[in-house]
């Protein structure tokens, strides 16, 4: 009976070692890039202030901190001006990497923008950051403007200016920016101009450079949005303004110049490895080229992520597009189709561009924008 139970004894504990050696093995087993940490000798960089319509570029020093080498799986940025890339992209335990970014500056004013860098196996990004200045001298721009301004750059009549524009558009403007846009006049009559923009809403100003247009120069009209004024619905808020060429001067039907806003918040789309990914059959939808009261496309809505894609919104800049999307919440590997309608009739209501814009909780394409021609 005694050596029965050291027998006993001598099984159960084997069978406990066992046991905590698979529970061993289990734990080893875990991806090691979940385990991975991921620092930068600096995660914000001040690139200063940078001219408008130039390209910056700057770069991280990053350190796997664990025990294990990594691979980086992709690098997200929070905007369409930025490009990143890392090199190299299998980081060795303990070893560096160096993230590339660039940003071409196409919106005058503050910016801050971030980098994420996710690894093979975690949801979890370190966060890098690039913030600086985007400015335009415009008189400098203004006394090397010459006597007159090249006519393929203008050619968009309202009554003794021509601008470069018939349409003023912020796009991808983060909710609390200030941002500006600024357009080329000329002035083509025989005495001295005011160029300016009546009827403005409260979120936008305008300055004008020279204040007094003299004839046959180019002038510039700087455009401030500033977002802080809008009542932060995200989406699509649109406008009309008034091209004035004289002070005191009344508005006009032809005069007028729809303003178009794209306003969305970085700081509310939830990044993760189970996101949505929205995926298009086409950015750019061409229409037929039929005579026709009415012509109509489709443009194919597909998710190929892991969790629903949800539409929060969907809007079009002019009023000659009509669109209808069956569903707003998109299953993963499912596709449906959104049915476009160009009225021919209505083609005269706006100077606003054919386009579709959606808000999505796609983290990688929180805002899109569909063309229409």
């Amino acid at each position: 009976m005694t050596n029965f139970a050291a027998i006993r004894c001598l099984f159960d504990m084997k069978r406990h070692i066992f046991s905590l050696l698979v529970a061993m093995a289990a734990l080893t087993a875990v991806p090691q890039c979940v385990l991975a940490q991921l620092t930068a000798e600096k995660r914000t960089q001040n690139l200063g202030t940078l001219q408008l319509y130039s390209e910056a570029t700057t770069s991280f020093k990053i350190k796997n901190t664990s025990g294990k080498a990594v691979n980086v799986d992709r690098i997200v940025t929070s905007s369409s001006q930025m490009k990143a890339s890392c090199s190299p992209m299998t980081i060795g335990a303990g070893g560096t990497a160096t993230v590339n970014v660039s940003y071409n500056t196409d919106l005058v004013g503050r910016f801050t923008n971030g980098i994420y860098v996710y690894v093979e196996g975690s949801d979890k990004p370190l966060a890098l950051q690039i913030k600086g200045k985007v400015y335009i001298d415009l008189r400098k721009a203004y006394e090397n403007s010459g006597t007159k301004a090249p006519e393929d750059d203008f050619g968009v009549v309202f009554g003794p200016l021509t601008l470069k524009t018939d349409n003023i558009e912020f796009d991808y403007v983060n909710d609390g920016d200030v941002v500006n846009r600024t357009i080329a006049v000329t002035n083509n009559s025989e005495e001295n101009c005011q160029p300016n923009l009546l009827h403005l809403p409260a979120y936008l100003s305008v300055e004008a450079t020279p204040k007094v247009l003299r004839p046959g120069r180019t002038g510039y009209l700087t455009i401030t949005l500033d977002s802080r004024k809008l009542n932060h619905n995200l989406g699509l808020t649109q406008d009309v303004v008034y091209v004035s060429s004289y002070e005191g001067e009344s508005v006009s039907k032809d005069r007028e110049i729809p303003v178009s806003i794209v306003l969305f918040d970085t700081a509310t789309v939830e990044r993760s490895n189970r996101a949505p990914s929205i995926l298009l059959s086409t950015d750019v939808l061409e229409m037929p080229k039929v005579k026709k009261s009415k012509v109509k496309g489709t443009v194919s809505i597909s998710n190929t992520g892991r969790s629903d894609l949800m539409i929060r919104s969907l809007q079009v800049f002019h009023p000659a597009i009509n669109v209808s999307l069956p569903k707003t919440t998109i299953e993963p590997g499912e596709t449906v189709n959104m049915q476009v309608k160009l009225v021919n009739k209505y083609r005269d209501l706006s100077n606003a561009r054919y386009r579709i814009l959606m808000i999505t909780n796609d983290y990688r394409r929180p805002v899109v924008l569909v063309s229409i021609r």
